[in-house]
């Protein structure tokens, strides 16, 4: 009976020193071939979707390009250098042009970090009034990363190494007017909206029809509007927007009218 518990004892010690020596160095890691993949498919919890939607329209000046920035997480282990991001336009599912409607910018995993940024030009042109155009862009494998991690959180038919972006320059109203709550606020400021009366506003206070826009799978509308535009802002742009009516009904003797033909007034008349 001695003998046998003896026995044990070594059988348990060897276990221990064992599982002491499996440090978190020898375990399988993905040390040694290292993954990219887009963080809305994060496995854990999703960040976001996998698309996003760009509105060119009413940009100041009129016809800028747009370059947005696509989160891409690492699965691996961080460097302590910058290691190149690579990724192509998918041709047969994308209706966009590579190099004439968008463009793959230089992007990185800055070292020691755990994610970058997918850096993606949008070229404005004269098309993109009438038509949307989509582009559908895929993670390449390069000599620092490979590219399997295809089934996403939560979305089996959805691919992880895979982002869609629409893109078109068509005056339709933005999303912060166009939700109930942040609209009523931006309508208390510069009264009803109409599309010269945005343009107008762009013009007049330097911004883009994108100042105006959210992501509404991130972030509320009034979130963004209160971050964007707050109660003070909105006072100096109101009185810099009634200055210039103002001053058009002084140059031209008449009011300035929208594409409805009413009067383009500020829901605020601060001067």
């Amino acid at each position: 009976m001695r003998t046998t518990k003896i026995y044990i004892a070594l059988f348990i010690s060897s276990l221990l020193l064992l599982a002491l020596s499996c440090t978190h160095d020898s375990l399988p890691t993905y040390e040694d071939v290292d993954r990219i993949y887009f963080a809305w498919a994060r496995p854990v919890i999703p960040l976001g979707s996998d698309e996003t939607k760009v509105n060119l329209g009413y940009d100041n000046p009129v016809k800028n390009d747009s370059t947005i920035h696509v989160e891409v997480l690492l699965m691996g282990r961080v460097s302590d250098k910058d290691r190149p991001i690579t990724a192509e336009l998918i041709k047969s599912e994308s209706s966009a042009v590579p190099e004439q409607d968008i463009e793959i910018l230089p992007s990185f995993i800055p070292a020691g970090e755990v994610k970058g940024q997918l850096v993606v030009k949008i070229k404005n042109s004269e098309k993109l009034e009438t038509t949307t155009l989509m582009a559908r862009i895929r993670l390449t494998p390069n000599e620092y990363f490979h590219v399997d991690f295809t089934t996403a959180y939560d979305a089996p038919l959805k691919n992880g190494l895979e982002y869609n972006v629409y893109f078109d320059a068509k005056a339709d109203m933005p999303s912060l007017w166009a939700d109930p709550e942040a609209g009523a606020i931006l309508t208390g400021y510069f009264g009803t909206y109409s599309k010269v009366k945005l343009q107008l506003i762009c013009e007049v206070c330097g911004v883009t029809w994108d100042y105006f826009m959210h992501d509404p799978a991130t972030e509320k509308a009034i979130d963004a509007l209160n971050a964007k535009i707050p109660s003070e802002m909105s006072y100096g742009w109101c009185s810099q927007m009634n200055r210039y009516l103002q001053n058009y009904r002084d140059d031209n003797g008449t009011s300035l009218l929208d594409e409805n033909g009413n009067v383009i007034r500020m829901g605020t008349t601060i001067n």
